[in-house]
């Protein structure tokens, strides 16, 4: 049994195919078909007999193999080894040639935790969809796409897109509940930098701004189509997290001193903050971080065991 703990969430593919997850289990145990049996009685000389009803085992219920299990629940191997299939096919539409055998199946399994506890979330906030639900979903799908055309060019049986249907419902519905924690309008600070690609152009780039040159003309010195302005970002917006504390403990009309990262040397005018609407972008940004902020946590505090190598 392997726990996963604070497992690496690749963020630069997406998946261009339905996930499934198949929890299936068949009956091991058969009962005697001809019922009780009649016994004679030990004891010879009584001249009588006694019925007795044997004990019969429970039936048991044998689990298909399973590649994982979270917090109980059940990924089937060989619903895994499909979307493994199913990932490859899609990396080879986008022109990747053979990609890591390895990489794949990790890039799956990963996604497919990720489903699940995202299933069992909406789950244990007491959401639920029913078979006719589904049924109404895979009908409306049929209607906007040629839904026979894609099952069989994805290998998908009716049954098994219903039930990937269904956990991709759960999943939507739980994404949506994490979007909604999101608010309307939080504080952000207005931008402008100075983006310098050496340590000699950024030094001379602050020299003039101690000089009181202007901080927007020494920005479009370095960003002549832009001059550096990034706009309006809220806390968790920017990619580079050491500007981003560095600008939001700064007061309005204020700079940075040169702050290197891996694409250069930067220096932060903080041009004015306030608490305002979030654009498209930045929601989208806190959005999908919020995601991974749900799943690290679920991941820490969930049981999963991973059940291949």
């Amino acid at each position: 049994m392997v726990c996963m703990r604070g497992v690496k969430r690749k963020t630069n593919q997406q998946l261009f195919w339905q996930l499934i997850l198949i929890i299936a289990l068949t009956a091991c145990t058969k009962l005697n078909p001809n019922g009780p049996e009649v016994m004679e009685s030990p004891v010879a000389d009584l001249a009588t007999e006694v019925s007795v009803t044997p004990t019969l085992p429970e039936p048991t219920m044998t689990p298909l193999p399973a590649v994982a299990i979270v917090n109980g629940e059940r990924i089937s191997l060989i619903g895994f080894e499909r979307e493994v299939e199913r990932y490859l096919i899609a990396q080879e539409a986008l022109g990747v040639e053979d990609p890591d055998q390895a990489d794949a199946r990790e890039t799956v399994l990963n996604d497919l935790i990720d489903q699940v506890l995202l299933a069992q979330g909406a789950r244990e906030a007491g959401i639920e969809f029913s078979d006719a639900e589904v049924q109404a979903r895979l009908e409306q799908l049929a209607e906007e796409v040629d839904l026979d055309g894609w099952m069989a060019a994805w290998g998908y049986t009716q049954d098994e897109l219903l039930e990937s249907l269904h956990l991709q419902m759960l999943v939507a519905n739980q994404h949506e509940r994490i979007a909604d924690t999101i608010p309307e309008a939080v504080d952000q600070v207005e931008l402008r930098q100075v983006l310098a690609l050496t340590a000699e152009g950024a030094k001379r780039a602050l020299g003039k701004l101690n000089a009181d040159a202007p901080f927007e003309e020494v920005a479009f010195e370095f960003s002549p189509e832009t001059g550096g302005y990034l706009g309006w970002v809220p806390r968790g917006y920017l990619l580079i997290p050491i500007v981003e504390e560095a600008v939001f403990d700064l007061t309005v009309g204020s700079y940075t001193d040169i702050i290197e990262s891996e694409i250069g040397y930067h220096i932060v005018l903080v041009i004015d903050r306030e608490v305002r609407p979030l654009s498209a972008d930045a929601r989208i940004t806190l959005t999908r971080q919020a995601l991974f902020d749900w799943l690290d946590e679920h991941r820490a505090t969930s049981v999963i065991e991973v059940l291949i190598d």
